[in-house]
C-alpha cells in the first residue's frame, strides 16, 4: 500500500473515530448546575451505576441561568437547578418540561415537608409537578453565645435595646421588608399593601439605628465581626456564614425565628430540550439518595431534601422566597431608609 492511500486510510479511520467520539459526547447527559450540585465523584458514580455519561457547565447567577436557558430555548440542556422563586418564570415562558413522580422512587423516602410537591409553593402549575427539591438554606439568625443569653428564638431581638450597635445586619431591600414583615405577623411577606409597606419601613428605620454595618458579602460580614463587638448577625448566607465564623473559632450559634424563616430552596427540572426524559429521570433521583443528600450537607452547609441537617430542624417554619410585589418600590424605600439619620 502506498503511502498516500496509508495516510488517507488512516484519516479516515480517524475521522470515524472522531464521528463516534462525538456522537457519544453528543449523547451525554447535559447538566446546568451550581458549583457543588454536581461533584465529579458523584458524576462517577452516577455514569457507573447508569451507563450514562454527564456534561456538566457550572454557573453563578439566576440571570446566567436565565440567559443559558432562555437563549437556547432549553435546547442546550437536558436538567438544571434552579429556586423556587424564579422556576415559575421558566414554567410561564415554557422553557421547562412536567416531571413524572412515579419515575423518581427516590422522592418516596426524602423528609416530610418535601415529600408532596404540591404543597412545595412554587414546584407546580395546573396540577403538573415542575420542580423537585434538592437543597436549600434557611436565612436565620447568627448570635454571639457569650454575649446574648438566653438564646433568642424571635428576629425581634435586632431591635433589642441591649444590643444598640453590636449588630450587624444584611444590605438588601427585598430580603429586609420580607423578614421584618415576617416580624411584625405579616401573612404574605412578599405582597404587602400600602399600609404594610409604610409600617415595615418604619420598623427598618428603628432597626438601622440599632445597627452597627450592614454588608453584602458574608466574607465582609466577617471582617466586622472580627473587628467589632459583635452579638447579633442577619445572617443572610445562613449555614456557611456559621461555618465560617465558627472555624476562625468564634462562639456563635445559628437559630430560626420562630415567626418562619426566609429560605431560598433549589430544585432539579427538566429542560423542555431535553434529548433524553429517562435519563433527566435517572438524574434527579440519583441525587435524592442519601449519600449524596448528605454529602453534599457535609461540603456546603445547605440543608438537603433527604437527610436531617444543621439548616432546620423538622419543627422549624420555613418561608421560600417568592417574587415581590415591587422590587423596584422596595429599593427605592430601602435606599430611604439608609440615609435616614
Amino acid at each position: 500500500m502506498g503511502l498516500k492511500k496509508l495516510f488517507l486510510r488512516m484519516a479516515t479511520i480517524g475521522l470515524g473515530i472522531g464521528l463516534m467520539t462525538s456522537a457519544a459526547l453528543a449523547a451525554n447527559l447535559r447538566v446546568l448546575a451550581w458549583d457543588g450540585y454536581a461533584d465529579p465523584d458523584w458524576v462517577k458514580d452516577f455514569t457507573a451505576a447508569t451507563g450514562i455519561g454527564v456534561d456538566v457547565v457550572f454557573i453563578g447567577s439566576d440571570d446566567e441561568i436565565w440567559a443559558k436557558i432562555k437563549g437556547s430555548e432549553g435546547q442546550d440542556f437536558d436538567v438544571f437547578a434552579v429556586n423556587t422563586a424564579q422556576l415559575q418564570r421558566y414554567i410561564k415562558a415554557d422553557l421547562v418540561s412536567p416531571i413524572d413522580i412515579t419515575k423518581l422512587p427516590n422522592q418516596k423516602e426524602v423528609l416530610p415537608r418535601f415529600r408532596d410537591v404540591s404543597q412545595v409553593s412554587g414546584d407546580t402549575k395546573d396540577g403538573k409537578v415542575y420542580g423537585i427539591p434538592f437543597c436549600f438554606d434557611s436565612i436565620g439568625l447568627i448570635y454571639d453565645t457569650d454575649k446574648v443569653k438566653p438564646a433568642p428564638t424571635s428576629m425581634s431581638v435586632l431591635w433589642d435595646p441591649a444590643y444598640k450597635g453590636k449588630v450587624l445586619a444584611y444590605d438588601n431591600g427585598e430580603h429586609n421588608f420580607s423578614f421584618t414583615a415576617l416580624t411584625l405577623g405579616y401573612k404574605d411577606p412578599f405582597n404587602l399593601n400600602e399600609e404594610q409597606m409604610a409600617a415595615v419601613k418604619a420598623k427598618l428605620v428603628e432597626l438601622k439605628r440599632n445597627v452597627l454595618s450592614f454588608y453584602t458579602t458574608a466574607d465582609e460580614a466577617q471582617q466586622i465581626y472580627q473587628n467589632n463587638d459583635v452579638a447579633l448577625i442577619w445572617a443572610n448566607y445562613g449555614q456557611q456564614q456559621v461555618k465560617a465564623l465558627q472555624k476562625i473559632g468564634a462562639h456563635v450559634a445559628y437559630v430560626n425565628p420562630s415567626e418562619g424563616a426566609l429560605a431560598w430552596l433549589d430544585n432539579w427540572v427538566i429542560s423542555k430540550g431535553v434529548r433524553d426524559n429517562a435519563a433527566a429521570e435517572k438524574w434527579i433521583d440519583f441525587m435524592l439518595t442519601k449519600k449524596v443528600s448528605g454529602e453534599l450537607s457535609e461540603r456546603t452547609g445547605f440543608g438537603n431534601t433527604v437527610v436531617e441537617s444543621s439548616s432546620a430542624g423538622g419543627n422549624d417554619k420555613l418561608v421560600w422566597l417568592n417574587n415581590v410585589e415591587d422590587p423596584l418600590k422596595r429599593s427605592d424605600l430601602w435606599n430611604e431608609i439608609k440615609a435616614t439619620p
